[in-house]
């Protein structure tokens, strides 16, 4: 298929249908979001709760088939009514993420999220929910949320205490406090409470579901960070893989350009399988994707790469990893069939082909 050059939330919108047809299926959803994306474990009526505050909330074009069940309660009406009037008080990215992976089988695709900067509490007494025109950053989806916590963790990590005086996260807010979507997050450290250029960076991991996973230090803003993943973001990866990641900033060194993770099964980076990228550029308020949409195709997503894996699929699960196939664009599109080779999961044993291997190898999830 041809590359990805629609425009960031082009493919939020075309999942409308698509999402609102998943949501008919709450067992569905549930068995979808667990066999997706490891550690998640909703109940049907966690599932049912979130599709009922989707439905009343006030949502974007390509979702409003969705808005069918009454209007917004009134806690709801104040978040839409928060995240519009912070229009234009902070900055905002659109995010370009492309994930080419290079073993055991060529998968390349590009996709759109959104981030937002903002500036932390000195204290976590001071910590309070900051709104922005994308949703709300709360300390609750964060390692850590203030200049305090960033201070004690670059002293823990290199014996040294910095002197910061301001810290800017850069992270995926959480729509109308309902949802989020930030696999990546960064802070930005600063000696003084007005500089421009920042002295050291950390960046976060985080689930598919908005949940912060682990934090991965650079001593200074030049530095490569390697270190061991800590997490298993999809049932291919493992907490026991290498990531060698660095930030590259703007060229005057204020916004960040591009973060880039290269994920190995070895430290020496032998067994290498897949480079992530996240391209960072400056946007004017606009409309906002919500995270669900996000999460619907990652999802799709990993359901097509199974199939390529061998990993053992029930039927409505093929079909989903089909429609990852058709419903959105790739640079370069995973085979049908085949094995994992070792790549899947956290077993590095070579399955020969026929099996399945890997998490999702495990038969169909009651």
């Amino acid at each position: 298929m041809a590359s990805d050059d629609r425009e960031p939330g082009e493919q939020g919108e075309d999942l409308g249908d698509l999402v609102e047809e998943l949501f008919n299926d709450i067992d569905k959803v549930r068995r979808l979001l667990k066999r997706a994306f490891p550690g998640t474990q909703p109940s049907e009526d966690e599932v049912r709760a979130r599709r009922d505050k989707l439905r009343r909330a006030d949502v974007e074009p390509g979702l409003e088939r969705m808005h069918q069940d009454g209007e917004p309660n009134e806690a709801e009406r104040e978040a839409a009514e928060r995240q519009e009037s912070a229009r234009g008080a902070h900055t905002i990215y659109a995010v370009t993420a492309r994930h080419n992976r290079t073993k055991p089988f060529e998968s390349d695709w590009v996709g759109h999220t959104q981030s937002v900067r903002v500036t932390l509490p000195l204290t976590h007494e001071q910590a309070q929910p900051i709104w922005t025109h994308l949703g709300v950053v709360k300390a609750e989806d964060h390692l850590m949320f203030t200049v305090a916590e960033v201070v004690a963790g670059y002293a823990a990590m290199f014996g040294a205490e910095p002197k910061v005086a301001r810290v800017d996260l850069i992270t995926g807010a959480r729509h109308y406090d309902l949802d989020r979507f930030a696999p990546l997050s960064v802070f930005l450290a600063y000696e003084h409470v007005e500089d421009k250029h920042a002295s050291f960076y950390v960046y976060e991991s985080g689930s598919a579901q908005g949940n912060p996973a682990v934090l991965y230090w650079a001593p200074t803003m030049g530095a490569k960070i390697i270190a061991q993943a800590g997490f298993q973001f999809t049932p291919f990866s493992c907490a026991e893989d290498w990531y060698s990641g660095k930030l590259i900033m703007n060229r005057a060194k204020t916004e960040p350009s591009v973060l880039s993770i290269s994920i190995s099964q070895v430290k020496d980076g032998t067994r290498h399988y897949i480079d992530l990228t996240a391209s960072y550029a400056v946007v004017e308020p606009g409309k906002v994707v919500w995270p669900v949409a996000h999460q619907i195709q990652a999802a799709l997503r990993v359901f097509a790469i199974a199939q390529a894996m061998g990993c053992k699929l029930d039927v409505w699960e093929w079909g989903l990893g089909q429609i990852g196939r058709s419903a959105f664009d790739w640079i370069a599109e995973p085979p049908q069939r085949g094995t994992s080779q070792g790549y899947s999961g956290c077993s590095r044993a070579v399955v020969s082909s026929g099996q399945a291997s890997g998490p999702l190898a495990d038969g169909v999830v009651d």
